[in-house]
């Protein structure tokens, strides 16, 4: 008898030992609490956005959104660098928790990924060709062959799937030029750096405003043609097929964000790496 219920009492107290260690297991959010790390996606050669600095070390505007966000979470973040198609094609297989990546919320991608709300920032897609190439108006890009990063909304709208897009009728300002050959890299920042490199065989491509912008004060030869495109709304990524429910994080970060632009947080942050407030709806 005794010996029954010393197991009985081993039994009880390995369940309740289980229970709370394991209390999270099936919580994205309690997860990354537990480990004191989120594993965050993001892009190393996206200046202003993320990139690498002298020493190495990320910067830029998302990677400080990002370290922001895992300050209020009271848990250090972990860069990770995947590529930019695998990302937005959901799946993530628990490699990393969240996408701090300027990325574009679309229909499409709705389907893959949760997002939280609202967005951290908005930006206005911007067509930039090579001085000296003829492009500079928005008639001479009809024809041209046009660089975009693969898997950007870029790449989706010049190839008319405006549907697809899913952004209110409002963000987009015009329609897509005619009769173009879509040149995608693997990142739409390469299309500059190509270009600065000497290949030829684009001269225009489509991507951030901000990423025209930081190319044009590097330095690359290079000029926007005609206005803004479309605005696109930016927001934190999450994928919704992981093992862990990821409901309470997508919550938590949204009130972050909330929190964020509320407390001028974002605006600062805008201000410091674009020269500009960036952080309101343009639709509103």
């Amino acid at each position: 008898m005794k010996n029954s219920l010393k197991l009985f009492v081993f039994l009880l107290v390995a369940a309740l030992m289980l229970v709370a260690c394991g209390g999270g297991a099936d919580d994205l959010l309690a997860d990354i609490e537990e480990r004191g790390t989120i594993r965050v996606s993001t892009d190393a050669n996206y200046e202003p956005q993320s990139f690498l600095d002298t020493n190495g070390d990320f910067t830029g505007f998302d990677v400080e959104v990002a370290r922001e966000i895992g300050e209020r979470l009271g848990v250090e973040v972990e860069f990770v660098t995947p590529d930019w198609d695998i990302i937005t094609a959901g799946n993530w297989g628990g490699q990393w928790d969240m996408s701090v990546g300027s990325m574009t919320v679309t229909r499409d991608r709705q389907q893959v990924l949760d997002f939280a709300e609202p967005a951290y920032y908005y930006t206005p897609a911007q067509f930039a060709a090579a001085d000296g190439s003829g492009i500079d108006t928005w008639e001479d890009i009809a024809g041209q062959v046009v660089c975009v990063g693969t898997a950007t909304t870029y790449d989706q709208w010049l190839g008319g799937d405006v549907e697809g897009l899913g952004l209110p009728d409002s963000s987009f300002y015009t329609t897509p030029p005619a009769n173009v050959e879509i040149r995608p890299l693997s990142t739409d920042a390469e299309c500059a750096q190509s270009i600065q490199a000497g290949r030829t065989e684009f001269s225009v491509f489509l991507t951030s405003g901000t990423v025209v912008d930081a190319a044009i004060a590097e330095g690359i030869a290079i000029h926007k043609v005609g206005g803004p495109v479309y605005s696109e709304n930016l927001a934190v990524a999450f994928d919704n097929s992981g093992e862990l429910d990821n409901a309470t994080l997508v919550a938590r970060v949204s009130e972050i964000i909330a929190e964020m632009h509320t407390d001028g947080t974002l605006r600062t942050l805008s201000e410091k790496w674009f020269g500009a407030d960036l952080t309101a709806d343009p639709t509103q």
